[in-house]
């Protein structure tokens, strides 16, 4: 009874279930490409060249519907964020941007790399250029050069795969992973801020 208890306390506070959420989002982003890879049936079972290419495999319900789940998690992020601001004290700045980074994956998933590249890559860079934009600007001063840093390389990871040094589908994922540590560092940084005791403006 006791764990319940502590699981309800901890649903009742509203950042506490934000903190998580967070963290959430963070490692599903990382864990994407290797779900889709394990749900790849082809033969020979290798990675595909791109996340986007997992639409074209047998059980492509499973590329639409992690698409979807990730894109309505950045959508409700955005959301909370939205509810919240002021009893939590966290920024403007994420009343919007979450959301359009959610919208842009489900135009990735509407539209096939390969009947419609235009849109497709359309909304695959809003989406990465996006969360690097989000990573590299919107941050705490003692989060300068570590946010930076990781909104570079959000970005670097891309002409690498152009040049053929790395597939498509890798640069993809260490965006996406960047992405998810990006994630995961903003709830510890809630979690300093329920130690501390002070309000603090989170990103």
């Amino acid at each position: 009874m006791k764990i319940i208890d502590n699981v309800k306390v901890k649903l009742a506070d509203p950042l506490s279930t934000f903190k998580y959420f967070e963290r959430f989002v963070g490692l599903f982003c990382i864990i994407i490409p290797l779900i889709l890879y394990l749900a790849d049936d082809t033969i020979p079972h290798t990675f595909r060249p791109s996340i986007s290419n997992y639409v074209y495999m047998n059980n492509s319900h499973v590329f639409g519907m992690l698409m979807c789940i990730a894109a309505m998690l950045f959508i409700y992020n955005g959301a909370i964020y939205y509810k919240n601001e002021q009893h939590m004290n966290i920024s403007w700045h994420g009343q919007w941007y979450n959301v359009i980074l959610g919208l842009s994956l489900i135009g990735v998933i509407c539209f096939p790399h390969e009947e419609y590249p235009i849109p497709h890559f359309t909304f695959a860079g809003i989406f990465f250029i996006g969360n690097a934009l989000v990573t590299g600007i919107f941050y705490k001063d003692k989060d300068k050069k570590k946010s930076i840093f990781m909104a570079i390389l959000i970005i670097a990871a891309i002409p690498f795969a152009f040049a053929d040094i790395i597939s498509l589908l890798a640069a993809e994922w260490i965006s996406l992973t960047v992405i998810g540590i990006h994630f995961v560092l903003s709830s510890i940084d809630m979690d300093q801020q329920v130690t501390v005791g002070k309000p603090k403006t989170l990103i």
